[in-house]
């Protein structure tokens, strides 16, 4: 129950020609374009790239300054990346980009899983695959070829603080000012973020229930206090008297005499306790008590429709925020937005590199795969590398024949795209050849000297490997686990074969039926082993040379 798709391109001064698209799965759904996969450890070679090209920008940046103004510049509290390109620009002032480039890629990190980071909206806790790796510092380098992910989580850290940096406002200023012009619009803007999640997660939570069911399951084993149903009556139906409230309660078999139904309507009534009160009395959220009551009253209510008419229940649920005792609560906001803020200009220098998606996941994880991708975008990234840094069209349809030996007889040529320069040639050199290490001695070194040139040698291949375990999973308040569903499970390996082929290799299985199997990014690894005497006798032909029968191996497979 493995679906397996291979996809083989050939880079041509045409475009990038597709070779090869096969799969088992024998249905009109394409694995590698119609769906959004957790592709785990290829997330790392985007990071990767991402790195290598702000590395490009800086030495093209700091390089043409003297040794006073990079000292100048590094008096201003730079971040992590653009220190080190500053200091090292400043003791080695005549190095290569080449040089730099290769300096960067042997910057070291810890791979110690025992820090808590603030991401993605909260404290988070990473583990490496290989648990020899905990007590390690190694380089980006040895990180990229063992994919080790405590080193590619704190890369992504120091490169969310270079995105920070660039923010058009001072990031700093704004968390150390409680009276920073900012504070109170962005604050506000934070605030409607949540607020539209929780309700986004709560209208899932309670859409298609009953009223009672709603009750229910908001309540608790609060359903059995006449005090904290009449809270929560109260909440919902502010105006109503005591006879209402009577009916209601009686409905979950609570029945207080006419004198506590009096007192419970004066004390609870009238609109006297705020939404706010209400949910710190019943220790539940505010969004939750107010979304619950909207969807108890209109069953058919749309997820849009019930953030339409939050407006005055997310002023109520967040006044708490605006009030300056409050400043640690507010700055936890605020690095969220600001979190946010970085990623959305990571996406723009991710989306040049043939990113799929519109936004990434603000989160350090994406470093590892939280963000997800598709097979046939992690190709486009490997043929940037392969055709040095130049983003070249895909071309599957060569030409187009029609009304053959008819007076009729029409052809349709694609006409050659230059392409687009998106990566300096040095940048995707460098990476490339890391990249031939994944395959020498790192996490895909089965395939080392399996691909042979016409001669017999061995040819240059490197790659990624990625495997996604994608779990929707439940936690207490406490972070405890309290349940784990298998959604798919996912093997990935992108790579490059000699001086102008490369491809994607997936091994997929969705659904509930991922929790039956274990498997990595060995078994597509494995499986492009197996397609090696088939492949490497048509990767040989002449450059360019022999197109038809190139394109044979598409029937041959």
């Amino acid at each position: 129950k493995v679906i397996y798709s291979f996809v083989l391109y050939e880079a041509t001064p045409f475009g990038n020609e597709l070779r090869v698209h096969v799969d088992n799965h024998d249905q009109p759904f394409d694995l590698n374009t119609d769906m959004k996969l957790d592709l785990g450890s290829t997330a790392k070679l985007r990071t990767l790239v991402h790195y290598v090209d702000v590395i490009d920008s800086l030495y093209r940046e700091y390089s043409v300054l003297n040794v006073d103004q990079i000292r100048d510049l590094r008096k201003s509290k730079l971040d992590p990346i653009s220190d080190w390109a500053a200091n090292k620009l400043l003791h080695n002032g005549q190095i290569s980009l080449d040089a730099f480039i290769g300096k960067a890629l042997d910057r070291k990190y810890s791979a110690s899983p025992y820090e808590e980071f603030f991401t993605g909206g909260g404290i988070h806790k990473f583990a490496n695959f290989n648990k020899n790796d905990n007590s390690k510092r190694l380089s980006l380098r040895q990180a990229t070829i063992n994919s080790t992910n405590l080193v590619f989580i704190r890369l992504m850290r120091d490169l969310v603080k270079y995105h920070k940096h660039r923010l058009p406002y001072d990031s700093r200023e704004l968390l150390a000012d409680a009276h920073h012009p900012l504070r109170r619009e962005f604050l506000q803007q934070s605030a409607e973020h949540e607020a539209k999640l929780f309700l986004v997660k709560f209208h899932r939570k309670y859409s298609g229930l009953s009223e009672s069911s709603i009750v229910t399951r908001l309540m608790g084993k609060g359903l059995s206090s006449t005090k904290y149903m009449s809270m929560l009556y109260f909440a919902w139906y502010p105006w109503s008297g005591d006879q209402d409230l009577s009916q209601w309660l009686k409905k979950y078999g609570l029945k207080p005499d006419s004198s506590k139904l009096t007192e419970l309507s004066r004390r609870y009534g009238n609109g006297r306790y705020s939404l706010a009160d209400v949910a710190y009395l019943l220790k539940k959220s505010p969004m939750e008590i107010w979304a619950a009551g909207q969807i108890a009253q209109q069953h058919d209510i749309s997820q849009s429709g019930l953030i339409a008419r939050s407006d005055d229940a997310r002023t109520q649920s967040y006044v708490w925020l605006f009030k300056t005792r409050n400043k640690n609560a507010q700055n936890r906001h605020l690095r969220i937005k600001i979190e946010r803020d970085a990623f959305a200009r990571m996406t723009q220098d991710w989306k040049k590199l043939g990113y799929p998606f519109q936004s990434l996941i603000a989160s350090y994880a994406t470093a590892i795969g939280s963000s997800s991708d598709r097979p046939a975008a992690l190709a486009e990234l490997m043929g940037i590398l392969v055709n040095d840094g130049i983003r070249r069209p895909e071309r599957v349809v060569r030409q187009l024949s029609m009304a053959l030996g008819t007076p009729y007889h029409t052809v349709f040529e694609r006409v050659r795209a230059p392409g687009e320069r998106v990566l300096s040639v040095s940048a995707a050199r460098n990476i490339r050849q890391l990249l031939s290490q994944v395959v020498d001695r790192g996490t895909a070194r089965r395939l080392s000297g399996v691909y042979r040139d016409s001669s017999g040698f061995r040819a240059a291949m490197g790659g990624k490997t990625g495997s996604g375990d994608n779990r929707l999973k439940k936690f207490d308040r406490n972070g405890q686990l309290l349940s784990a569903r298998a959604v798919n499970r996912t093997g990935t390996f992108v790579f490059y074969v000699g001086d102008r082929f490369f491809g994607v290799i997936t091994a997929f299985v969705p659904g509930s039926n991922a929790e039956n199997y274990s498997f990595t990014s060995s078994l597509p690894v494995a499986m492009l082993k197996q397609l090696a005497p088939v492949v490497n006798p048509r990767i040989n032909l002449n450059r360019y040379a022999q197109e038809t029968d190139s394109g044979l191996i598409l029937s041959q497979l």
